[in-house]
C-alpha cells in the first residue's frame, strides 16, 4: 500500500487496498461495512481499492464525526459509497479523488439523512483522466440539512460528468450546493445538478450556486441547474455563472504593478481560496493546494 506520508503513523487512520486493511482507529468494521459510534476525526484512505462493489458508513445516533475520504488509483476504478446518519448525527466529510497517471473513475455517493441530521460535504475533484461521479442526497427526516462544497480543477484532456441531486423528502429541510469549478488546456467539465421538493414538504429551502473559471480557448464547462418543485411554502433558488479570467481585474492589478504571471496567480489564489479555507486539516489542505498548482501552474503562470 503506498500510503500518504502524513498518514503513516496517524491513530485514526482506516486504509484500504485489495490485499490488507489498515484499521488504527479500531472502528467496527465488517466486510465492507463501516459504523463510527463515537465521536472523533478519521482518515479514511483507499489506494486502487475495488475490493467490494460498495463501501457503506453508518454514523450513529447523535455522533458528532469527521472524515477524510482520500483515494489514489492508478487503474480504473468503479464504486458506491453509501452513507447513513442516523437522528441527531453531524457528519463532516472531505473527499479527493486523485489518480498517479491518466485512468478511470465511476464513483456513486449516496447520502441517507434521518430526523435532525447534519451533512457537510467538501469534495476536492483532481483527477487526471475520466470521472464519472455521481451524488445523491436523500433528507429523509425533520429538519434534516446538507452543505455541498465542491472544486473541480480539471487539467490536460481530462473529462469529468458529475451529476449532484438533492431530495427533500420531508418538512423543514435544507439543502446548500457550492460548486467551485476550475478548466485549462483540453478539460471538459459538465455538471447537473438538481434539487427536488416534493409536494407537502413545506418550509423547506433549496440553494445551489454553480460558478466557473475557464483558462484556456480549448477547454469547457457546462452546467445545468435544476428544480424541481411542488410545494408552495418553500425556498427555492439556482444559478450558474461561467466565464474566461476577468480582464479587468487582471488590467487593475497590472496596473498596481503586478506581472502578468503574479496578477494570474492572485486572481485563481482568490477563487479558490475559499474553498481551502473550509479544510480543518493543514497537510491536507497544503496537498490540495500543491496538486492544484500542478494541474493550472502552465496556464496561471504563462509557462
Amino acid at each position: 500500500m503506498e500510503m500518504l506520508n502524513f498518514l503513516k503513523d496517524n491513530p485514526y487512520l482506516i486504509a484500504f487496498d485489495n490485499i490488507e486493511t489498515i484499521n488504527n482507529a479500531n472502528i467496527a468494521i465488517k466486510d465492507n461495512h463501516l459504523t463510527f459510534n463515537k465521536g472523533n476525526e478519521f482518515f479514511v484512505f483507499l489506494d486502487n481499492f475495488d475490493k467490494f462493489n460498495s463501501l457503506n458508513f453508518t454514523i450513529k445516533k447523535e455522533q458528532d464525526i469527521k472524515i477524510y475520504l482520500i483515494t489514489y488509483q492508478s487503474r480504473k476504478i468503479e464504486i458506491d459509497y453509501n452513507f447513513e446518519l442516523q437522528e441527531k448525527a453531524n457528519l463532516k466529510i472531505f473527499t479527493n479523488f486523485s489518480s498517479r497517471r491518466k485512468t478511470f473513475l465511476n464513483a456513486n455517493l449516496k447520502f441517507t439523512l434521518a430526523k435532525n441530521a447534519k451533512l457537510t460535504v467538501l469534495s476536492a475533484l483532481t483527477f487526471n483522466g475520466e470521472v464519472k461521479l455521481n451524488e445523491t442526497v436523500n433528507l429523509n427526516g425533520l429538519n434534516a440539512t446538507v452543505d455541498i462544497d465542491l472544486l473541480n480543477v480539471g487539467g490536460k484532456t481530462s473529462k469529468y460528468y458529475v451529476n449532484q441531486d438533492v431530495f427533500h423528502n420531508e418538512k423543514a429541510t435544507i439543502s446548500n450546493i457550492d460548486n467551485w469549478l476550475i478548466a485549462t488546456d483540453q478539460a471538459k467539465l459538465a455538471y447537473s445538478v438538481s434539487g427536488s421538493i416534493q409536494k407537502g414538504k413545506e418550509f423547506s429551502k433549496c440553494r445551489q450556486s454553480n460558478k466557473g473559471i475557464m483558462l484556456s480557448d480549448s477547454c469547457e464547462i457546462m452546467v445545468e441547474p435544476k428544480l424541481f418543485i411542488d410545494e408552495y411554502n418553500v425556498e427555492a433558488s439556482h444559478g450558474a455563472a461561467i466565464g474566461q479570467m476577468d480582464e479587468l481585474q487582471l488590467y487593475y492589478l497590472l496596473s498596481r504593478g503586478l506581472t502578468e504571471n503574479d496578477a494570474r496567480s492572485l486572481i485563481i489564489s482568490g477563487y479558490i481560496n475559499p474553498f481551502i479555507s473550509l479544510i480543518d486539516n493543514k497537510e491536507i489542505a497544503t496537498q490540495l493546494t500543491s496538486q492544484i498548482s500542478r494541474l493550472i501552474r502552465r496556464k496561471a503562470y504563462n509557462e
